[in-house]
């Protein structure tokens, strides 16, 4: 009789399979766009989402560490079974419900239902989507047999159920941070100036946050924003090994320390909770622009910016007259090496080397390598792009420069949404990201209320560029 039941269900199964388009491909071609489906019905199998996923699930860190089994896919009913016999799964997930990208989800089988724990079904989330605590949507795909004693046998067709709404648990990772410690007498309420640097995107597509200090020597420790705003200690990270130049942040961790003069660049990992310490020394940042522009005075001259110590540096300076000769000088003053026309777009150290000449007027944007002893200059007009601004993202909204402030500006409507800054009605060259300290590729500034703007963009410092949009 038992022999006879398994060859029923079997058949059944069989015949459903070979009536239907093959069922990958299906899906592949023509993905359903649905809400959570409630059941699945297979060869007179009856599937749903189990209990401990039907409704959206925000992790908590207790959760992690709670053993308990989630009920993931239930067996609603099923042909009829001989005694003892049970349906066992084998659990799949995915981030689409064509199955591309598969994650293997560790199940167990008890009652006909599948059971995960929560533990691993954060762990698969985060390997399909990364380590931000984002709701997210997956998919369940298990195969599945049924079992009596030693005996199992695998019915053709996997169940497929979802979406799942699941929130993983994340590292928590602030938009800001800042370093207190002897070389600011670790005042934790004067923390401007030692700001990281962040490019303003998502701080978990981008957790990296960088600070370039001079004479950073002695001790020091990591100020998340929170604890800055709230003036406390409360939050604020250390480490295990004070002299380590690379290690893990902790809450309750102790000192980091430099123990040499000269610059250093720190990097964090805030996904990881990690850092490292550069030591670089005694390099100079800045290269300065003196020319027939503002009386071959190198002390008050514009100056380009090496942001990531590699002897490269950028910035952009004004020419008001076409034909203006200049030169690189390495010190506000002529006694450093300094760098003239070398020909073919190099330069040259050499004392008597000639200067350079810009072609036309205009505010250029010129980059300098040193190792190779190259620049390129070139010309800049600049505007908003935006789903804010009357172009959309397709045309810039143009600027004007005035020569006297030192600024782009431009006076628009803007409508609530975002914008950027661009050069030239193109993409080369964009900044965007914190307002008050624009970077380049950075992310796009919200507009959060429609109206009249004077929009404006200061280039004048190379090392911090800034905006301002204030509503008429």
């Amino acid at each position: 009789m038992k022999n006879r039941i398994y060859l029923l269900v079997t058949l059944l199964a069989v015949l459903f399979f070979a009536a239907c388009e093959d069922v990958y491909d299906h899906v592949a071609e023509s993905p359903q766009a649905y809400e959570q489906e409630a059941e699945q019905t297979i060869s007179g199998f009856t599937f749903a989402l189990g209990s401990g996923v039907s409704a959206p699930v925000v992790f908590t860190e207790e959760d992690l560490e709670d053993a308990t089994p989630l009920e993931a896919i239930k067996t609603t009913a099923t042909p009829t079974l001989a005694e003892g016999a049970m349906v066992k799964f084998i659990v799949e997930a995915s981030d689409t419900e064509d199955f591309t990208k598969v994650v293997a989800l560790p199940s167990a089988s008890d009652l006909n239902a599948a059971t995960v724990t929560a533990a691993d079904l954060n762990e698969v989330v985060k390997s399909l989507y990364g380590k931000a605590p984002n709701a997210r949507a997956i998919y369940l795909r298990a195969t599945y047999y049924i079992v009596e004693g030693t005996a199992s046998t695998q019915m053709p067709t996997p169940v497929v159920l979802g979406p799942v709404t699941v929130t993983p648990v994340g590292p928590v990772i602030e938009t800001e941070y800042y370093i207190v410690g002897s070389i600011n007498e670790w005042n934790i309420s004067n923390l401007t100036d030692y700001q990281f640097n962040h490019s303003g995107n998502d701080v978990y597509e981008d957790p990296y946050f960088t600070i370039l200090l001079n004479n950073l020597e002695g001790e020091f420790k990591i100020v998340p924003k929170s604890s800055k705003e709230a003036a406390s200690w409360d939050g604020v990270l250390g480490t295990s090994d004070a002299t380590a130049l690379e290690g893990e942040l902790k809450a309750d961790g102790g000192n980091l320390k430099v123990e040499e003069p000269g610059w250093v660049k720190v990097t964090l990992n805030m996904m990881e909770y990690t850092y490292t310490i550069e030591i670089i020394g005694e390099m100079n940042l800045t290269l300065y622009v003196p020319g027939g522009h503002q009386g071959w005075a190198p002390d008050v001259a514009p100056s380009l910016y090496n942001r990531n110590f590699d002897f490269k540096f950028d910035g952009y300076v004004y020419f008001a007259d076409a034909g203006t000769e200049f030169k690189f000088t390495s010190q506000p003053n002529w006694d450093g090496p300094n760098y003239g026309d070398g020909g073919n777009g190099t330069l040259s150290d050499d004392g008597g080397a000639g200067n350079l000449v810009v072609a036309e007027a205009g505010m250029y944007k010129i980059d300098v390598d040193l190792t190779a002893n190259t620049y390129t200059m070139t010309k800049t007009e600049w505007g908003l792009i935006g789903d804010a601004t009357d172009g959309g993202w397709d045309n810039s909204t143009p600027m004007s420069y005035d020569p006297a402030t030192q600024r782009w500006s431009v006076t628009t409507t803007l409508a609530a949404g975002t914008f950027k800054y661009r050069a030239n009605n193109a993409w080369d060259i964009n900044i965007g990201g914190d307002i008050n300290n624009l970077t380049y590729g950075g992310d796009n500034i919200t507009v959060a209320e429609a109206g009249t703007y004077i929009v404006t963009l200061d280039l004048s410092d190379s090392s911090q560029f800034k905006g301002t949009m204030v509503k008429q």
